[in-house]
């Protein structure tokens, strides 16, 4: 079947289908593209490799079409917009029922209805069930949520009504484990591991024992002493990394510094999404949009945060010879694909890729979009200017 003939039974399919069936239909347009050599559509270069789809967009920008409507903030028990210090995909996590749970620095679960309307607050400061130290993200696990505490190294759990349930340990191979999701029949995990001279992120499908899915290697600077903090550890400012995000049954992955989006069901890689945007060397002004008020290290509770001047982290760390083309990436439900070209501290440019994988276009001054609720609005994190906190808001998307 032709690429074009199969996207266009994605899109009927689709449009009679739930969201909670949107990702697997996409799959299956994915897969049943797979047949044969090279094929391009419009601006788009399809090709296959050893039943991978490689889709290859153009390295000319396009305006995003799509229109975004606000239609209100979250908002707390009496009404007022809910502020909070900073949001990330990793502190946000919506059920089936189109409930949200935020992670907040309180530290806390905030939970809010359907309406976007504060329903609950679980969770506090401490070393037992359902306490936290240093929470690092949110997410589930059948019916329980969970809390990655980077202190504790455990699992803070809740049960369905979110009572505390027990810790759970990270052990083994997730022992030093930054960020896990949880899938059917297994999990991903990303880690960061340190030589004398060298830097590894990788990303791994349920254990150590088999090769990463994607790895980087960075030049490793050794220690470095900042004053108020010394690392054991250091590498180059805009060091590649490793990014990842996942939704349902499938994961997207990122490997710095290139273009190439990598889409995973459990450990086997079904396509990767491609743009030819031309490589360049960092600058001092890079540096400074992506540590605008210098290198800050939280430290978690009442301890205040160390901030070095971003000329002293330049010169004690270095610089990378080539600037990333994605920092962030997000995978929704619904099949479509996310990536930041840019800092998260700097004025947002966000490439837009549909669940076919071809390009739709590129969003300016709009973040990374936090969640998909399972009525299609979006959820995106917002500045308060009054407040100079954030708010989360609810979208309504017209593509």
């Amino acid at each position: 079947m032709s690429f074009v003939r199969s996207f266009r039974r994605f899109v009927a399919l689709a449009e009679r289908a739930s969201i909670a069936s949107i990702a697997s239909i996409a799959s299956i347009a994915l897969l049943s593209a797979c047949a044969g050599g090279a094929d391009s559509v419009g601006d788009v270069v399809r090709t296959d490799s050893s039943g991978v789809l490689i889709m290859t967009s153009g390295a000319r920008d396009t305006a995003l079409a799509w229109t975004f409507d606000e239609i209100d903030v979250f908002r707390d028990s009496i009404g007022e917009p809910y502020l909070f210090n900073n949001l990330f995909k990793f502190h946000v996590l919506t059920d089936r029922n189109g409930r949200t749970y935020v992670l907040t620095r309180d530290p806390s679960i905030v939970r809010f209805g359907r309406d976007g309307k504060q329903e609950r607050t679980v969770g506090r400061k401490g070393g037992g069930p359902g306490e936290f130290e240093f929470p690092m993200a949110i997410g589930a696990k059948s019916d329980t949520v969970w809390v990655m505490d980077g202190a504790k190294r455990v699992l803070v759990r809740f049960l369905p009504d979110l009572s505390p349930a027990a810790d759970q340990r990270l052990e083994g191979a997730l022992e030093r484990a930054e960020m896990l999701t949880f899938r059917t029949g297994g999990l991903w995990f990303r880690r960061t591991d340190f030589t004398d001279s060298a830097m590894v992120s990788s990303v791994f499908a349920d254990t150590l024992g088999g090769a990463p899915l994607q790895s980087v290697v960075a030049t490793s600077g050794g220690p470095v002493n900042f004053g108020c903090v010394g690392l054991s550890a250091s590498a180059p400012i805009f060091a590649p990394q490793v990014t990842m995000h996942a939704s349902v049954a499938r994961l997207l992955v990122n490997a710095q510094p290139g273009y190439e989006l990598w889409l995973y069901e459990g450990p086997r890689a079904i396509g990767s999404i491609r743009r030819p945007l031309p490589p360049r060397a960092p600058t001092a002004e890079d540096v400074r949009l992506l540590m605008p008020d210098g290198m800050r290290i939280g430290f978690g509770g009442d301890r205040a945060d160390c901030i070095v001047p971003v000329e002293e982290v330049m010169e004690k760390q270095g610089v990378a010879p080539v600037m990333p083309f994605v920092f962030d990436v997000v995978l929704l439900s619904d099949g479509s694909m996310w990536a930041l070209r840019t800092p998260h501290q700097a004025p947002p440019v966000v490439d837009v890729f549909g669940p076919d994988g071809i390009y739709a276009g590129t969003m300016r001054g709009r973040g990374l979009p936090l969640a998909l609720l399972p009525n299609g609005e979006m959820l995106f994190a917002k500045d308060d200017a009054e407040s100079g906190g954030k708010v989360i808001v609810r979208v309504r998307v017209k593509r």
